[in-house]
Order: structure tokens, then C-alpha cells, then sequence
């Protein structure tokens, strides 16, 4: 990388880094050798010069009634580098707090017919990863029913990546589809009988899947929100805790 790239790297214009590199080759010198050197117009160039004051890397002096101009010395980009780090370290905080207040911000997303409801449980098990866990309260059946051999396929998969899940059925699945309970993998109870739903709702990390089976064709509604998963893995936990074995 060349002189002129490098100051460009540390904030300078391509003028500016010009000039620069001139008064240091020519040192203290009028402006009519710096317009001749570095073929800038006499406005433009006198603009230039006092930007390069500005920051410290320019300096001036009257000799006989007309201005010299001198460059500072390179090491004078040392003393420019702290004072912006000084100023990042500043205003960091505040950067980071809008960076963690846009990632807090919730994301609705919509999927549907067999498709798209793939997508959306491909991409809740690449995102538990190894022994992740995920948690699904109102399991009526009607995912085996709807979604077909990609049960299977699912429910292994789900075994390889040693996913941890716990499930409350509806209470009719146990004398209903007693079936699906040996091919389900993971810990489950039953709702009571007061509690019947024909919507699915998976939690995990900071996403809370909504599966409804009976819409045509069945819909899926992503949410992706760490507080708003929160608030469902605890109504969760309450249900866990109030669901028979």
C-alpha cells in the first residue's frame, strides 16, 4: 500500500493526502509550489490546507507578508488515532446498546402448505444444534398426520442430534393415538381434559413456533424474541407442572 492509500486509510481525502505528501517533500513552501506540484486549483488547494490545520497536520506562518505552509510530523497520526480512540471508547456503549436493542427487536415470519412447514422444523433443529431442547405444549397428533413420513424422518433426526424435548399431548392422544406415543422421541405428559388444542406451540432459544394444522394449508408463525419466548416457556412450566404422566 502506498503512502497516499495509507493516509486515506487514517481519514484523510485524496486531496488532502496529496498535499500533504508535498509539504513533506518540499517542506515550508507557498502555495503557488503546491498548486504547481500537485496541480489543484488555488481555491481548492487553499480549502485543503486549512482542513489539514484543522486537524493538526498543517501549520502556518507569515514571512515577509505571505503564508508559509509547513506539514506536521507523521507521528502527529499517532496523537490523531488515540484521540479517536479516546472518542470510540466514548461513544462504544451507546453503539453496542443499539446493536443489542435491534437484536431484541421481534421478527415475525409466516410459512405455509407441507413446504414451507419443512423449512421452519429443518431450521428449529439446525438451530438447537447438539443436545439442544426444545419444548411443545397443545400436541394433538395432527403433525404426524399432515406432515406424513417427515415425522419420521424428524423424530430421528432428532435422536442423532440428541435434542432434549418435552411435550404435553392432548389428553384424547393417549387413548386416541396411542401409536404416536411409542414413535414420538423425547419426555411428554397430558393435558387435562380442559385444555384441548389443535395448534402446536414450540419454544426454543429465543423463538416460539405457532403450528396451525387445521388452517388451509397449515400455517406456521415464526416469532423470534427472547422476552417473548421467555413468557411462553414459563406459561409452559406451569402447564408441565399442572399436566399428568
Amino acid at each position: 500500500m502506498d503512502e497516499q492509500a495509507m493516509l486515506k486509510d487514517l481519514g484523510l481525502t485524496d486531496s488532502e493526502a496529496v498535499i500533504y505528501i508535498a509539504l513533506l517533500e518540499q517542506g515550508s513552501s507557498l502555495v503557488g509550489p503546491i498548486i504547481k506540484k500537485t496541480g489543484l486549483h488555488r481555491a481548492t488547494t487553499y480549502q485543503i490546507l486549512e482542513r489539514l490545520k484543522e486537524k493538526g497536520l498543517v501549520s502556518s506562518i507569515i514571512i515577509e507578508k505571505k503564508q508559509h505552509f509547513a506539514a506536521a510530523s507523521p507521528e502527529e497520526f499517532m496523537t490523531l488515532l488515540k484521540e479517536r480512540e479516546e472518542r470510540l471508547k466514548e461513544i462504544l456503549p451507546k453503539l453496542l446498546l443499539k446493536q443489542s436493542l435491534a437484536k431484541e427487536q421481534q421478527h415475525i415470519m409466516i410459512y405455509s402448505g407441507v413446504k414451507g412447514l419443512r423449512t421452519v422444523f429443518d431450521q428449529l433443529l439446525e438451530e438447537l444444534g447438539i443436545d439442544g431442547a426444545y419444548y411443545d405444549f397443545g400436541v394433538s397428533g395432527i403433525f404426524k398426520e399432515i406432515m406424513g413420513s417427515y415425522f419420521y424422518i424428524w423424530q430421528k433426526q432428532k435422536k442423532i442430534q440428541k435434542i432434549h424435548s418435552k411435550v404435553i399431548f392432548n389428553k384424547s392422544v393417549r387413548t386416541q393415538n396411542p401409536t404416536l406415543l411409542k414413535e414420538y422421541v423425547g419426555e411428554y405428559r397430558f393435558h387435562t381434559e380442559e385444555f384441548i388444542s389443535l395448534t402446536d406451540t414450540f419454544i426454543y432459544n429465543d423463538t416460539v413456533i405457532l403450528c396451525i394444522w387445521t388452517a388451509k394449508p397449515p400455517i406456521a408463525i415464526v416469532i423470534k424474541n427472547k422476552d417473548n419466548a421467555q413468557s411462553y416457556l414459563n406459561q409452559f412450566k406451569l402447564m408441565w407442572k399442572n399436566s399428568k404422566k
